[in-house]
């Protein structure tokens, strides 16, 4: 595993991280709590099963897309560093 996918995967913490109370991420969770339920009082079981299942899909294509795009940022900053100390010369 490399260093980003062991900084991404939480092994290397540089800070702790909380949700606010409030936030617009905070807001959405609820929003969605608040629509599943609404969801699942209004189908069966089965219905449930398979949109819990879609879901957990869902998450585990995000996180892999999200880990990409992790690592990438990474990257570009690293390119940019590198441009500025290995400034390449300029022609008049």
């Amino acid at each position: 595993m490399s260093v980003l996918e062991d900084l991404y995967y939480g092994k290397i913490d540089p800070s702790e991280r909380f949700i606010e109370k409030g936030s617009e991420y905070h807001n959405l969770s609820q929003q969605i709590s608040e629509k599943r339920k609404l969801l699942f009082d209004a189908v069966g079981e089965a219905e449930q099963m398979l949109y819990d299942e879609i879901v957990d899909l869902m998450c585990r294509q995000e996180s892999i897309i999200e880990k990409e795009f992790f690592i990438d940022g990474f990257r570009l900053g690293a390119q940019i560093m590198l441009e500025i100390v290995i400034q390449p010369e300029k022609t008049a």
